[in-house]
């Protein structure tokens, strides 16, 4: 018998066929793949990572950066540099790319990174801020000068310029829906507020270049660090949930019946503002994460949407995480040799050219990739009957899958409120099958997959398994 592999939904009831645990491995269209160990990239940040970004100059070069509560540092020939230091933040870094320049705002005064000359400094005029974007070819800033109702954006092509009502700079109190919790950019704009959505779009008058929509007056973000975009997808967390918002339509829940009431249950509501997220752009995922030892990540494919749940979870180390771009490295200058952290790496490997779309991870005030080597894989089923109505005899399970080690724990039960008897599967045979002696109406099964083991891909579960008698 076969047991393709359901969806993550551990807000259902164990016998609902779903998966009750999918740890350190990600949603694919063909079952599941493995969640790679962090492999560092950069030595460590002065101070407790508190936001980062990276971002690629006109001239083609990709710049790594990263904030804590009193510097800025880009990573350069192999260490950090401090752009600023002696700073006082009080809230987290945020970042947004204008040409060769790079706003950043974190609560206090506004910085400014100039790409090109590697230099960084105070942003003359510009307001404070929490959160920014780019709409269009202005810059948007929100909770502007501590109003936290308040959008204000640049003149028009000018990062420099903060004048309202001078080259179309201005400003927009938004005077229902609450605090401004983040924004997401593009061709259009969205406000994500603390009770509602609304978007921004430009309007081509230069008196009043935008107008202001409401998407949803019930819906709003309950997390400034949830808020993700990916395209024009935009991914943040409500007090109803994950929720998508797909092309400033109205937003749609994404984790409802499947993780909301887990990650609640898990997550108390003062933990919520801790939370980073990120999108992993090779294998169009989002992440959110919540710091710790371990942390908790939930992961999400937006491209699986359709499935009966594209969602699964993560635990390791972790203090944070961003998307971006991998940063340029000189190898001559940065002292890197082929025996260095990954001896497999030569000094030519892509991994140093820079420019290539990653999601980065924060450890030990370390950043880098989860490019390791796989971690512990845990897959657990909720309950299934093989045979209706009968007892089922089991005498070997098989993963479909690229793996070469696993092992299995059946849970047989007669009633589902029995307390747990369990039944360990030998060792994996050069077929591939787990030998197993149990009986029972209903079986759950617990696989896991040791850390540092090379595997891919696991789509199904094979058993052994024939009908008995009625008890």
């Amino acid at each position: 018998m076969r047991l393709d592999l359901p969806g993550y939904a551990p807000d259902q009831s164990i016998n609902s066929g779903v998966l009750k645990v999918a740890e350190n491995v990600y949603r694919a269209v063909d079952g599941y793949r493995p969640v790679r160990d962090f492999l560092a990239g950069s030595d460590a940040l002065p101070d407790t990572f508190n936001g980062g970004a990276a971002f690629i100059s006109t001239g083609g070069t990709s710049y790594l950066l990263a904030g804590t509560a009193s510097t800025l540092s880009r990573y350069s020939a192999g260490g950090w540099v401090d752009l600023l230091d002696t700073l006082t933040v009080s809230q987290r870094w945020k970042f947004t790319q204008f040409g060769d320049y790079v706003v950043c705002v974190n609560g206090g005064d506004t910085q400014e990174v100039d790409l090109l000359a590697g230099t960084a400094g105070d942003l003359t005029g510009a307001p404070k801020g929490t959160s920014v974007t780019v709409v269009g070819d202005q810059v948007v800033i929100g909770q502007a000068d501590g109003d936290i109702s308040l959008v204000q954006w640049s003149a028009f092509n000018d990062h420099t310029g903060w004048t309202p009502g001078v080259d179309q700079s201005g400003f927009q109190p938004m005077l229902t829906g609450g605090e401004v919790m983040g924004l997401a950019g593009g061709e259009f704009g969205i406000i994500l507020q603390r009770q509602r959505l609304v978007r921004m779009s430009r309007t081509g008058d230069a008196s009043a270049p935008f107008a202001f929509d409401e998407i949803t007056p019930n819906v709003g973000c309950a997390s400034k660090g949830s808020v993700a975009q990916a395209g024009r997808s935009v991914f943040f967390l409500s007090d109803r949930g994950f929720m998508a918002c797909e092309d400033g339509q109205v937003p749609v829940p994404i984790g409802n019946e499947k993780v909301d009431r887990d990650f609640q249950a898990q997550v108390p509501r003062d933990e919520w503002e801790r939370i980073y997220s990120g999108v992993d752009p090779r294998n169009t995922l989002v992440w959110w994460m919540l710091p710790g030892i371990p942390g908790k990540i939930w992961i999400y494919n937006w491209t699986l949407a359709g499935l009966d749940s594209a969602w699964t979870m993560a635990t390791f180390n972790c203090e944070g995480l961003f998307s971006g771009f991998t940063s340029s490295i000189d190898t001559d200058n940065a002292g890197i040799t082929n025996t260095d952290a990954d001896p497999a790496l030569t000094v030519d490997d892509p991994r140093y050219s820079g420019g290539a779309p990653r999601l980065f991870i924060v450890q030990s005030k370390m950043i880098g990739t989860m490019e390791g080597l796989p971690l512990r894989g845990r897959i657990e089923t909720g309950f299934y009957e093989f045979t209706k109505d009968r007892v089922a005899r089991l005498r070997a399970v098989r993963p479909v899958g690229d793996m070469t080690q696993a092992e299995c724990v059946l849970d047989c039960r007669q009633r589902l409120g029995d307390p747990e008897k369990l039944r360990t599967a030998s060792a994996m045979r050069d077929s591939g099958s787990m030998p197993v002696r149990a009986t029972g109406k209903y079986v759950a099964t617990k696989l896991t997959i040791p850390a540092g083991t090379q595997w891919n891909y696991i789509r199904a579960i094979e058993f052994d398994a024939e009908a008995g008698g009625l008890r």
